[in-house]
């Protein structure tokens, strides 16, 4: 007997014990450590605890509600307790929830947590009640929500809640922000107050345009939706155009028109001087016939036309203006592309006279005489006699026309700010 009892007061014992143990594991705090995106609502919720137990165990501001990723927090295991005490009281009130539930539809804006907030529920209700995921966060306008409870009447805000709010926020904006991004995909087209328009024609692009405007390619693209290809037809937007494309084609023909004048009149003088030089001859006496026909050539030979400074200087300094825009190109002497000395060259061929092809060659065309005496057409040379480096062709006042240095086009220029050297009327 003494045996058997001693037996049954180890076990009473024991099972104390154990008892004892249970109770002091289920009494003693909770430890936890934060984890990224946690808040004291996730863990208040987590572990059926209130925040203010959790903020005041742990000393946290209970203005700013502020943890840190990595803090180790104590969770009191009290309101846990209570939680596992009043868990059939919360199944019932569940069961009582879903018998009312009822159906919203989301607006813009509409978050799990405002909806939650919005119907005295929790998150984690409104996901398990629409068959959510545990992290589900994210919905759209336009879907149907069931959810259990009334709408609040006034709807006071609680400072311990504000860092849930501010975990939130980033779920508000999705439906703005996929709006926002398909804005974003549409170029901002940048217009000026000072612009025209241009139809694209067959042959052009954007280069062509660009230097017929005197703009850059950017500016076209900043301006118009353009794809791969420009299409016929088109309508371009210019910004701030700097040339006016009908206005050079106008000039370009009065050069024509003054070129071709001047060609005609250097024509009829070749053809009424000879005429003039042999009406004589047929009054002069058979004696005068005769000498006049030993000596041919004094009789019918032309003089040598000499047309005007100012005419012949007039249709060269068009002609040139005619290539403004024209690229500058190192070594070029064809529209496709001048450097300074190829435009004059081609310029004064166009006219019939040969000026050489660099600077140092074209020196010697005619005379040098001071810039002040230069008349419109003559060469205006920068540099010493022997060793110059840049030409033009002047156009009267303080203008000239010339091709300036790489990256630039055939362009205006102006004396008051780039004073030649001296000038050469080309013979």
């Amino acid at each position: 007997m003494n045996h058997t009892a001693r037996k049954l007061l180890v076990g009473t014992v024991g099972a104390a014990g154990l008892f004892l143990a249970t109770t002091a594991t289920a009494n003693a705090d909770t430890t936890h450590k934060v984890a990224k995106n946690d808040t004291v609502w996730d863990l208040s919720q987590k572990y059926g605890v209130s925040i203010q137990a959790i903020e005041t165990l742990n000393n946290i501001d209970q203005n700013s509600h502020l943890i840190v990723t990595g803090q180790t927090l104590k969770v009191p295991a009290k309101d846990a307790q209570v939680a596992k005490n009043n868990a059939p009281a919360q199944v019932t009130d569940k069961k009582a929830d879903t018998a009312n539930t009822s159906e919203v539809t989301v607006k813009a804006g509409d978050t799990l947590w405002t909806l939650a907030q919005q119907y005295n529920t929790s998150v984690e209700k409104l996901r398990e009640l629409n068959g959510l995921a545990a992290d589900a966060y994210l919905i759209h306008p336009g879907n149907v929500l069931k959810v259990n409870g009334t709408v609040q009447a006034t709807q006071q805000p609680a400072q311990t809640e504000q860092p849930v709010q501010q975990q939130a926020q980033p779920e508000q904006p999705v439906v703005q922000q996929e709006a926002t991004q398909e804005q974003a995909q549409e170029p901002q087209l940048v217009v000026s107050a000072n612009h025209t328009t241009h139809t694209v024609q067959a042959g052009e692009s954007l280069y062509s345009i660009a230097q017929a405007y005197g703009v850059t390619v950017d500016s076209l693209r900043a301006a118009n939706n353009l794809g791969a290809t420009l299409l016929v037809g088109q309508t371009l937007t210019i910004n701030d155009p700097a040339k006016d494309p009908a206005q050079e084609a106008a000039a370009q023909q009065a050069a024509a028109q003054a070129q071709q004048e001047a060609a005609t009149q250097q024509a009829a003088t070749q053809v009424q001087q000879p005429v003039q030089n042999q009406a004589p001859a047929q009054t002069q006496a058979p004696a005068q016939q005769v000498q006049q026909q030993a000596q041919p050539a004094q009789v019918q030979q032309p003089q040598q036309q000499v047309v005007s400074t100012s005419a012949d200087g007039a249709a060269i300094a068009a002609y040139a203006q005619s290539f403004i825009g024209t690229p500058y190109v190192w070594g070029g002497s064809t529209p496709s592309g001048f450097d300074c000395s190829g435009l004059t060259q081609y310029v004064y061929a166009h006219f019939g006279k040969q000026i050489g092809r660099n600077t140092i060659a074209q020196e010697s065309a005619g005379a040098h005489i001071p810039v002040s005496q230069a008349q419109v057409g003559d060469l205006l040379f920068w540099g010493t006699p022997g060793s110059t480096y840049h030409v033009a062709i002047y156009l009267g006042g303080n203008s000239f026309v010339a091709a300036p240095e790489p990256g630039q086009s055939v362009k205006i220029g102006n004396m008051a700010y780039f004073m030649p050297s001296f000038a050469v009327h080309v013979n």
